[in-house]
């Protein structure tokens, strides 16, 4: 076989661009393969590894008020392996001229294994002489270029709060640092999380000897709902908020989302560039048996078998695999590990280093394998059929035909000579026509997949803070307050409208399915926080009834006017069965909606509010009036729409970096294809093309015959590929949206525009690399006569 191996050798050589053309998307099918799942492995072990170290809360449990000792009441329930009571409060601050909010959590006085636990990356933990001590979030500390032994003032109740820097922390409960579920983007700037004593934070925020948060730890394979179930029932009669799993838990269900999300594209997506380059190599060696049949024959004369034979030949595809999987494997670890750190940003999760794991690598190798060695078989299986006496002949060229379009006169004498000759060469090889496009749909699709990601988030921005939050600020209170109170807000220069809202948790349950989201009171008909049914319209809420979004009805099973119940977590407050008026759409969390004057029929509470959104006369007075705003009793924070909006804006720049990367993966997928079949088209008919040249067809014309058969083939490629690329987005959109967010699936017409743009551009360019080839062919070499 040594000699079939360096006769092997020599046909790469003479094939060498269209066998790096083929390796270079196997190279980038091992190496996405290898990285997204090394990035998913990363993640999810050290996210397991640092929530068991750390001892990441099971379940928490949000109340307005209620006695330490209920921490006992908790340890007895069956199943709960500990808990830990504690204070979480926001506060406003105002640090380098930027407003932001400082979430307090209590620790204990005395360092100690809790739920929840804190990682202490600099300074150190409190000490027992100064009580105004806190540890600040790492993310927030680094943001806002804060140093250990700095003070910083905090407003807390309408009084600036002297507080001293200790220590730099991370917690696992805050690995994706969020204010709550209606923000998709960390901003670490203008929000962190604020660690200080228990006794301090019992002093500062009037809780004395009580909680208004736990964090329960259940044993190991206990269920979750179960237990859940035995909380809300053991701690009915002391003032639920909310009861919600590391499911619905903000940090823990973004990363979780992020992993999965990983782990599915891992899955699938390099499996498109294992096709296209199996279809390559399926047409790539059925060209290379046909053009050496003289060689198979000369083969099998002496002595060859047909086995040794078709192994000779798939070595080709085996060596592609071989080297794909090799280069493949090394960038991909090394890709999974930028990948890893680059989520990681937004994490900050405590990683190893560089790591190869095997059960990637493996499949990577067994999967590169088989798709080139299922087109390397059936390409090369009609060697069985090739008897040496018949190879050592030329072989009977086919019986010509009139294709379809030769029978419609009307068209056919309307096509120039050359386009008769391309339209005749595509009906000639229609099997190769269709496998060519084949690449570029999957190329086209991945373009407008890219592209139409920014339609998305632009889409979802324009309606979230363009349509429906009109307001400038929204101001939250820490405790329930009355519209009567809300009358010194209003009387704050530059303060143009007011509109109250009730935000909180319930339990809405249908039948079985249950589900605890959040639920939003307001006016009849809110002008500056606008609910929008699926046309864009801004609707009135129901005055005896409830509207929830399209996410929750699906998931609940729900339809418009069913009855479902609504439990609050209010103290004394029973379940209320209530009907849905209405189905909207909302893109950050889940909630219900329904009017204020309903609201107090419900609770018999009148009409009270835990927030307020205002709207101003004048923008640029904004920080003036937030700077009032802070220092009013009862104000825990204070936001501007502008703020959040900025954030997201500044943390979406991953985003394009992921689009960028998408275009070049269909640019460089859309090159090899065109390149690999062009060059086989060229090779094919030399003769012919050498003819032409005789006959006086200038080098242009004959260019024209192979680039114009490109673009015949790009445009059919296109006219499937685009709609497919919007039902891929789509599907790609619906499996990424959460219970945090929603993104609409948007393509814009200039899109289209684009990745037809786009396509085009990367044809022209394929083009452009053929030329040489064309004017290198050898007229009288070419049309020597071989026998």
């Amino acid at each position: 076989m040594n000699i079939l191996f360096r006769n092997l050798l020599r046909d790469i050589k003479k094939s060498k661009g269209q066998f790096i053309s083929i390796l270079i998307i196997v190279v980038l099918g091992v190496t996405f393969y290898t990285a997204i799942n090394s990035a998913f492995k990363n993640l999810s072990n050290s996210s397991s590894e640092y929530y068991s170290e750390y001892r990441l809360a099971d379940i928490w449990v949000d109340l307005y008020s209620a006695p330490m000792g209920i921490k006992e009441k908790v340890d007895s329930i069956p199943n709960v392996k500990t808990a830990t009571g504690r204070i979480i409060k926001d506060a406003s601050i105002n640090i380098l001229e930027e407003n932001a909010t400082l979430r307090f959590i209590t620790l204990p006085d005395i360092k100690k294994d809790i739920v929840n636990d804190v990682v202490i990356k600099s300074g150190r933990y409190f000490s027992e002489d100064d009580s105004n001590q806190c540890l600040l979030d790492e993310d927030f500390f680094k943001a806002n270029n804060l140093n250990l032994g700095e003070y910083i003032y905090p407003i807390i109740s309408g009084n600036k709060v002297k507080l001293k820097i200790v220590g730099c922390v991370k917690s696992p409960e805050f690995v994706y640092t969020l204010k709550d579920a209606s923000e998709i983007m960390a901003d670490n700037k203008r929000f962190g999380i604020i660690y200080i004593k228990q006794s301090f934070g019992e002093a500062i925020f009037d809780f004395k000897g009580s909680i208004n948060n736990l964090s329960i730890q259940i044993s190991n394979g206990s269920d979750v709902k179960t237990v859940k179930d035995d909380v809300k029932k053991a701690l009915k009669n002391y003032g639920v908020k909310n009861v919600i799993d590391r499911e619905e838990q903000t940090s823990s269900k973004m990363i979780s989302e992020k992993i999965k999300g990983l782990k599915s594209m891992g899955g699938t997506f390099p499996v498109i560039f294992f096709m296209v380059a199996s279809v390559i190599i399926y047409i790539m060696m059925g060209r290379m048996v046909e053009s050496q049949r003289t060689q198979i024959g000369v083969l099998k004369a002496v002595g060859f078998t047909n086995m040794q034979v078709l192994a000779y030949y798939m070595s080709y595809s085996a060596m592609i695999a071989l080297i794909g999987s090799f280069i493949g494997s090394i960038l991909g670890t090394y890709m999974g590990a930028s990948m890893t750190k680059l989520y990681n940003q937004y994490f900050n999760l405590p990683l190893g280093g560089i790591k190869i794991y095997s059960e990637f690598v493996i499949p990577a190798f067994i999967l590169t394998l088989f798709f080139c060695l299922f087109a390397g078989y059936h390409s090369c299986k009609a060697i069985f059929k090739i008897m040496p006496s018949e190879a050592m002949r030329q072989k009977s060229p086919e019986s010509g035909k009139k294709i379809v379009i030769e029978r419609i006169n009307l068209i056919w004498i309307n096509i120039s000579y050359l386009g008769k000759i391309i339209v005749r060469n595509l009906f000639r090889y229609k099997k190769r026509a269709l496998l060519t496009s084949l690449g570029v749909i999957f190329s086209s699709a991945i373009l407008l997949v890219a592209l139409s990601m920014g339609d998305s988030m632009d889409f979802m921005i324009q309606q979230q803070y363009g349509n429906i939050q009109n307001y400038d600020i929204k101001v939250k209170f820490s405790k329930l307050m009355s519209i009567e109170d809300l009358n010194n807000i209003k009387n704050i220069t530059h303060i143009k409208e007011l509109e109250p809202v009730l935000e909180t948790g319930v339990e809405i349950s249908n039948g079985w399915k249950h589900k605890d989201v959040g639920f939003t009171a307001q006016i009849k008909e809110p002008q500056m926080y606008k609910v929008e049914d699926k046309s864009g319209n801004a609707i009135s809420l129901p005055q005896n009834g409830i509207l929830i979004s399209e996410k929750l009805a699906n998931t609940l099973g729900i339809k418009v006017n069913d009855s479902v119940n609504i439990k609050f977590y209010f103290p004394g407050k029973e379940k209320k069965e209530m009907v849905v008026k209405g189905i909207i759409v909302q893109y950050l969390g889940l909630s219900t909606y329904t009017s204020m004057d309903n609201l107090n029929s419900i609770l018999g509470e009148g009409t009270i509010a835990s927030s307020a959104v205002l709207k101003l006369d004048n923008t640029n007075a904004e920080n003036e009036v937030k700077d009032k705003l802070r220092n009013m009793p009862n104000v825990m924070s204070v936001d501007s729409k502008t703020d959040s909006l900025n954030a997201l804006l500044k943390t979406m720049g991953a985003m394009q970096a992921s689009i960028g990367v998408y275009i070049m993966l269909a640019g460089i997928l859309l090159i090899a294809v065109l390149y690999n079949i062009a060059t086989i088209n060229i090779f094919e008919r030399q003769r012919e093309l050498a003819t032409l040249k005789v006959l006086g067809f200038s080098n242009n014309e004959v260019k024209k015959l192979i680039f114009n058969e490109n673009y015949i083939i790009v445009i059919f490629g296109m006219i499937v590929g685009l709609p497919f690329g919007k039902w891929l987005g789509a599907s790609l959109m619906a499996s990424s949206s959460t219970d945090a967010y929603t993104i609409p699936y948007v393509v814009e017409f200039k899109t289209y525009i684009i990745a037809i743009i786009l396509t085009l551009l990367f044809t022209a360019i394929t083009n452009l690399t053929l030329m040489r080839k064309i004017k290198a062919l050898d007229m009288i070499e070419v049309l020597k006569n071989k026998e």
